[in-house]
């Protein structure tokens, strides 16, 4: 029998398609999950024998598997007309902000993760905006001034939703990383529902390696980044939950955090002495892909307990697959996309409320006993959520649509 490699699919025309542009305003080496999402795919479909090209910004990561165009200046309109210079095969948008390519382009599939479906923050700016701020704002008072930008930007964003409306019913499909961000999609994009698909992120195989470290029941790990902007990972109440639970229980708590923007990380130090925990909770910075691995396989239990805002919420975090590879196990909660993935006492649980008390009780149950893993069948569960697979899901909607289109 004859063994049919991915890249001989390629080659052997099984996909209409060979080039594959993809648009990553956001890309590593700024640590992000969407970030490594970006670079992941891009690696992934690089395996595959496709020819990939990434379109992101100065200082965007490089690598042998794809090629860097540094064009993106996150100026919506410069930026489209740049890439209408371009001929790829296949566009896709890695967040939404992109998808007014569509008005240029065929082939345009559009990624979207979770906040980049409201924030626009890469967007269309009203006629006027830069003659008004340059010749007129700097005139008024400082109130004025404060009202005139938010009428602004009520106004950019209503424009933007109107414009962004049209480009997505032009676009091929539209991939939501879960069903809760497709559901939070649909309701602000009601036009373009019938069009989505839910493809989830993956994980890279070197967190399914065999390692001889023995788990620590008692140590407790958050990967995340901490961000002012951003305080829906929750980690606060993590902390408070900890305090009410020092004088019973033994644990260790570390923070693994890349990017530190904003006071938050100040108030979450101001919290873990307040609460005399200097000795139990440690928040450490940016970690080696072989520190990172060592923590998770010694970690007792991963926590990420994010709750969901109007416009803010997590998607899908690629750390939980992350964790589940390593055989630690997940505490999260239901408000944002795990609901999709963490199936309750298998490989991980939930919170049933994201305040201190509510994640002080899930703890409980955890530190008692009451909770018991498996760790080989935790690291089953995201077996299926290996890069490869999740590249050839996204390959297979782009060969239907593009199939269905011509």
């Amino acid at each position: 029998m004859t063994l049919i490699t991915p890249s001989a699919l390629v080659e052997s025309n099984y996909y209409s398609f060979k080039k594959i542009g993809l648009i990553a305003p956001y890309f590593l080496p700024v640590i992000g999950g969407a970030n490594i999402y970006c670079y992941e795919l891009a690696k992934a479909y690089a395996k595959k024998g496709f020819e990939v090209h990434v379109f992101s910004v100065e200082g965007a990561l490089t690598d042998e598997s794809y090629t860097l165009h540094p064009i993106l200046t996150k100026d919506l309109k410069t930026d489209l007309m740049t890439l209408n210079s371009y001929e790829m095969d296949v566009w896709h948008s890695l967040f939404l902000y992109y998808a007014p390519l569509a008005f240029y382009k065929k082939n345009v599939f559009v990624t979207t993760h979770g906040d980049d479906i409201f924030s626009f923050t890469i967007r269309y700016n009203l006629p006027g905006k830069q003659f008004v701020d340059r010749y007129l704002l700097w005139r008024l008072s400082d109130s004025a001034r404060k009202k005139i930008n938010i009428y602004w930007n009520n106004a950019e964003l209503i424009l933007n939703k109107f414009i962004f409306s049209f480009a997505l019913k032009r676009t091929n499909q539209i991939i939501t990383v879960s069903h809760f961000t497709k559901k939070m999609f649909c309701q602000k994009f009601p036009s373009a529902s019938s069009n989505v698909s839910v493809v989830p992120p993956g994980v890279t195989e070197n967190f399914f390696k065999d390692h001889n470290v023995i788990h620590d029941h008692e140590l407790f790990l958050t990967v995340s980044r901490i961000d002012e902007h951003d305080r829906i990972k929750n980690i606060h109440n993590v902390i408070k939950a900890f305090a009410l639970l020092k004088d019973k229980y033994y644990f260790k708590y570390v923070i693994i955090s890349g990017n530190n923007t904003g006071n938050y990380k100040d108030e979450l130090e101001t919290l873990i002495r307040s609460n005399e925990l200097e000795d139990r909770i440690t928040i450490e910075g940016r970690k080696t892909n072989e520190e990172l691995l060592e923590f998770y396989r010694k970690a007792g239990l991963f926590i990420l307990v994010s709750y969901a805002e109007p416009e803010n919420f997590e998607g899908f975090g690629i750390v939980f697959l992350e964790a589940n590879a390593c055989g630690t196990p997940v505490l999260t909660s239901k408000q944002g996309g795990m609901s999709d993935y963490v199936q309750e006492g298998e490989n991980g649980f939930y919170v049933k409320d994201v305040d201190a008390d509510g994640i002080k009780d899930a703890l409980e149950r955890y530190l008692s006993g009451q909770l018991l893993f498996n760790r080989s069948a935790i690291k089953q569960a995201p077996s299926t959520f290996k890069w490869s697979n999740i590249a050839d899901r996204i390959l297979e909607i782009y060969s239907i649509q593009i199939k269905s289109g011509s």
